[in-house]
Parts: C-alpha cells; structure tokens; sequence
C-alpha cells in the first residue's frame, strides 16, 4: 500500500487466537471516515471438508473482505471479495493440497480504507482415506479449472474436483442410507452445487433426492418431485436470477401395472412412466407433462433382454433436460432413442428427433443416426450436441456428435462429432461439454475414462479415473468449472 503525504499512519491491531499471535495492520486516516477495524482473527480446519481452511474475524467500518493463502515459494491465490458487515465474520478458503503447510491473510475494505492482517500459519490434513486411493490419471495437458464428479462406495459417496494435473482438490462427502450413491453434480449460477442422491436407476419405487450445497459443504435445500412422483436421478435443472432461485426443473416417475408379455415380460409387470415437472422456488408444481399422455408400448425401441427378470422397469427412459433459447425443454428419451422438444407453457410436442416419430432426414453422417443416446445439450448457436452411446451401429461404438436441426427442410445435418481411436462403447451413460475454447470434453462413463478435444478432433488430454489401482464401475457425467468459490463459465 503506497503512503499518501497527507495521511496519518497510526497501528490497528487485532489478536490472532490462533498460536496467541498479535496481528497489526497499516490503516490510512485523515479527515475522511474512520479505518475499517479487524481483530479476533483466526485459522481452524473445516470440519467437512479436509482440503478447506476457515478463517474467523471480526470487523468493523468494513464491507467487504478476501482471504489470500500460499505455500512457501508459490504463488499467493485468494477468495473473491464476498459483502460483509459489522462483527464476526467467517471466509473459507478451498482447494488446498492435503497435509500441507499454508499461510494466510484476511484483507478487508471499507469507505475509510483497507488493512490486512499478519500471516496466520495452518497445515491441512490428510483427505479421508477412502478417496487417497482414488486417482484421476491425465495424459496430456488439461487446461485450468477443475474436473467434477462423483465416487460411490460401500464407505460413502463422495463429490470430488480435480485439478489439471488429477489430484483431488476439493470433495463433498454425500449422507447416503445403504445401496444409495451419488450422481448427476453441477455447479449452479450462483456457486453452489447440486447432486442426486438415491437408489433409483430411474424406474425403481424407492425415494431420491436432490441435495444443494455450498461450496464448504453447508447443504442449504433438498429438492424432490413430490408425492405421487418418484424423484428421477437423471436431471436437476435449477434457473435463478441475481435474487434467488426462480424455479426447479426435473423428472419424477409413476409405476403401474402393465402386461409386457407380447415384449417377453411379465403379464403383471411394473412400468415407470416419467414426468416433467417445472417447481416453484417455494416447492410448487407450476408445470407438469406426462410420458404417459404423449407415448405408447410401441414407441419402445431399446427394450432389454431377459425383460420378465426386472421386478420393475421404465419404458422412456429420460436421461437429460435442456432448456432452449425460447425457454422450452428438449429432452432425451433413451428406451426410445429419441430426442424430442416441448412446449414448457402447453406441453405441445414441437418436434421429434430419432426414434418410431422421427421427423428429420439425417444428412451427412457415416453412421446414420444415434442409439439410446445420453447429456443432449442445447448450443448457443441452436445445435444439439449430445454423446451417441451407439447402440444402434455395427459395430456398436459410442461417440461425441453435433447436429444443426432444420425445422423447414426437416434435416438433421451432422457437422461434427467425435470417434475415439481406438473405438470406445459404452452402452450405458456419457456425457458432453462444449468449453468456452470451441473444445469438447467428452465423458465415457461406463469406461471410468474422459477426453478433451479441439474443434478439428486433435486430442488435447485423456484421463482414467480408478479406485485402488481398479477402474471405477463407472461416473454419471463429468464437467469442467471455472472457480469452487463461483460460476464461472469454462
């Protein structure tokens, strides 16, 4: 802080708890408002997650504040500034290194000035011994960011964010009751997290929730489909503006009793049929659509083997929602390996894509189509980009793929996708990123494996993630964020 001639410099000091320190600060006063005042500061673990540090403070005359932390000989990384106001006050800083020595610094602000305080010292613990022997193993060179998904295991569920070079930079340890795991996390606009938690494969009568947190680990909200609906573990869309959420977009399922013998099920089977549901921000249903209204046995075309042996089963099988440009859904239907748009205010089907109802001529594409596809995303330019699981080809093969849909000419224009060399499958799971760099990053879940690629199909990076030497059965999706403390766009 550079010294202006007409200022006073008298000391503020505050008293570090943490190893009895005294910290004193610099503060500028002259004739304006008083100097922003900071004492009581202090260091501790954050008791959920072990890659987290909280430091406490009081304060005074100050509206904001930033936590700065470093190891000896790197670079100093820091919290955004975040609103605070008068008396105690908390900052975490995330993504450190386990069992490692930090120092740190809180600095704050006020219309009379800013001060900081002296370097408080901290090392970390060891992470929880069930995630050291989980490994995200890079060839290549990722770009910065981190890499979020999940681990399930007998132990526990658990949220985890890589860094570019694989190490666990920061978890969420997910409460889970037995045969429950954890799928389906995303950041939201406003920093936290969601992910499902749950037993449901999207057809089973048993409950599910969807669970918020805060990126230290405070869980803030549940959300559910609510009665008669069971919650789906495919999808949690949550739209908000600068106030708070507006509303909560996900699947909720239904079971009745269907004869499925003509498939070579049972006569008496249980069927899940799924649901749209658009929530309140207070937990009201707004908006509902109904598989069950719009689509028939017939319209199944992935029908498993051995049918009769599933005590329950889903017919439709919705594996992603998107929102479009005009606020719409698109969602896709893997049983009958479709991708349909719909009407979010009359529930209208505006068009069909793949499937018994396709209406689009598929022009330009080797493989001619898609097989119980998974992650369809909107681009911003209209184009839908989604992971072909490839059911569907012959040989069977799994691939990232963008189509350019002309709702006139009904085509269905492939103009671009990506085949793995050599050729992956997996028939179940994927998922798909389009990156702010024009790059994909492409999600081979049921193969524990993931890809960066450019535009032209040059692979920038490719990782495995594994348990104790052991691929993982799989992840749901993976995703690249910009920041743990706020979304950024990556």
């Amino acid at each position: 802080m550079s010294r202006h001639p007409a200022a006073a410099w008298p000391t503020v000091c505050a008293v570090a708890l943490l190893g009895g320190a005294a910290a004193c600060h610099d503060a500028i006063v002259g004739s304006g408002p008083a100097p922003p005042s900071l004492s009581a500061v202090a260091v501790a673990a954050n008791p959920l997650n072990a890659l987290s540090v909280v430091a406490t403070f009081d304060i005074q005359r100050a509206d904001s504040a930033r936590l700065s932390y470093w190891t000896d000989g790197d670079a100093v990384a820091t919290t955004p500034y975040y609103a605070v106001g008068a008396g105690p006050a908390r900052l975490v800083a995330l993504g450190l290194l386990p069992n490692t020595g930090y120092h740190f610094a809180i600095a704050v602000a006020g219309p009379g000035g800013a001060i900081a305080s002296d370097t408080l010292a901290y090392r970390t613990a060891d992470l929880p011994e069930i995630l050291q022997g989980v490994q995200l193993s890079i060839v290549g060179a990722a770009p910065a960011g981190y890499l979020v998904t999940e681990v399930s295991h007998d132990s526990g569920a658990f949220v985890l964010a890589f860094d570019p070079g694989g190490r666990i930079r920061w978890y969420q340890r997910i409460p889970i009751h037995p045969d429950e795991s954890a799928m389906e996390t995303k950041q939201l606009p406003n920093g936290d997290f969601t992910v499902y938690v749950g037993a449901s494969t999207g057809w089973q009568p048993v409950g599910g929730r969807y669970i918020e947190f805060r990126p230290d680990g405070t869980i803030v909200r549940v959300y559910t489909a609510g009665a008669p609906y069971y919650t789906d573990n495919h999808e949690l869309l949550v739209t908000m503006t600068r106030d708070g959420v507006t509303a909560a977009h996900l699947f909720g399922y239904d079971l009745r009793t269907v004869d499925l013998s003509a498939l070579g099920g049972r006569p008496d089977q249980l069927v899940a049929g799924h649901a749209i549901l658009r929530q309140s921000a207070s937990g009201v249903t707004e908006f509902l659509w109904n598989a069950w209204d719009h689509f028939s046995l017939a319209d199944w075309v992935f029908v498993p083997p051995n049918l009769g042996l599933y005590s329950s089963i889903d017919f439709d099988h919705p594996n992603s929602l998107a929102i479009d440009g005009d606020g719409n859904y698109v969602v896709s239907f893997a049983m009958l390996g479709e991708i349909a748009k719909i009407d979010a205010v009359t529930g209208e089907m505006r068009w069909r894509f793949g499937g018994r109802h396709n209406q689009f001529s598929i022009v330009g594409d080797p493989l001619n189509g898609f097989g119980f596809q998974h992650d369809v995303r909107v681009l911003d330019n209209g184009d839908l980009l989604f992971y072909d699981n490839g059911l569907v080809h012959n040989p069977p093969e799994s691939r990232a793929v963008e189509y350019r849909l002309d709702l006139q000419a009904k085509t269905a224009t492939l103009v671009w996708q990506f085949r793995h060399d050599p050729p992956l499958f997996t028939p179940i799971v994927g998922s798909v990123q389009r990156l702010q760099s024009g790059n994909t990053l492409v999600g081979y879940g049921a193969a524990s494996s993931m890809t960066e690629v450019t535009a032209a199909g040059q692979v920038v990076w490719e990782g495995r993630l594994t348990l104790n030497g052991q691929a993982l059965p799989f992840f749901y999706r993976v995703r690249r964020i910009g920041s743990l403390y706020r979304y950024v766009q990556p």
